[in-house]
């Protein structure tokens, strides 16, 4: 199997909050092209609720729920024109019958790329709509949002704990989060060509552990303080943000 894995480069919207006028899903030549966002735990598939997991604090989790928006998916091409693939789409994981991949297939021109880009979260102009606009099926809506300052849900992760070892998973940990400051371009470069034979498999990967602990700092689920962000508590809601944003990777299998 061939796997490559592409470099990241992160940016807040602000330094390429000119592009969004670049934003362009007219399409020719079309091939349907379909991606993969998978989810993991420490490089393991996740499994919501029918899994337990082990946490660098000692204590041992159970996900229930893990999910994400992201605004202005598009592909980079080697001409430097950009292949706008969707406006924004809503990735969740929250079922414990299904697997860890969700798919969203596009209509993608055959040709040379050299990267893709999305924003992670809802880009400031939709999250400023209001979400009885759209359909309750919508991803502008679905019940993933707050009031009208702070409007939508960016991320969700949510999990039970067993901080004592006691085989009780008892702690509900429950984080919420969304705002324009928090709002942020992904990019990732690299080169692959899509031309309806052969075309690799484009794999976006998140991973719920990476995104609460990065290796060298741990977020302390122990904490009474630091176990709910629901809008408030944008502090803690940062911490976990910025290791969000870091862990994703672009793969081609």
């Amino acid at each position: 199997m061939k796997y490559i894995s592409f470099f990241a480069l992160f940016s807040v919207l602000f330094v390429l909050a000119c592009q969004d006028d670049d934003y362009n899903p007219t399409r020719s030549e079309n091939i349907t092209t379909t991606i993969q966002f998978r989810a993991e735990y420490d490089n393991t598939n996740l499994a919501i609720q029918s899994a337990t997991y082990a946490y660098p604090t000692g204590a041992e989790l159970k996900a229930t729920l893990f999910q994400y928006y992201i605004s202005d998916l598009v592909l980079l091409a080697a001409d430097g024109s950009e292949v706008g693939l969707s406006d924004i789409e809503l990735i969740r994981y929250e079922d414990a019958t299904a697997d860890n991949i969700e798919e969203r297939t596009y209509d993608v021109p055959s040709g040379d790329y050299v990267g893709l880009r999305f924003g992670l979260g809802v880009k400031p102009d939709l999250n400023a709509t209001d979400p009885s606009n759209f359909a309750a099926n919508d991803p502008l809506n679905e019940n993933e949002f707050w009031n009208a300052n702070a409007r939508y849900v960016f991320a969700k992760i949510e999990a039970n704990a067993d901080l004592e070892n006691d085989g009780t998973f008892d702690t509900g940990l429950s984080y919420h989060m969304g705002s324009n400051d928090l709002y942020t371009t992904i990019t990732f470069a690299g080169n692959f060509n899509i031309d309806g034979d052969g075309d690799p498999q484009l794999v976006i990967t998140a991973d719920m552990l990476k995104a609460l602990s990065d290796g060298t700092n741990t977020f302390d689920i122990a904490d009474p303080d630091k176990q709910r962000v629901h809008g408030g508590n944008q502090a803690v809601a940062t911490e976990i943000w910025g290791r969000l944003v870091s862990q994703f990777e672009l793969s081609l299998q």
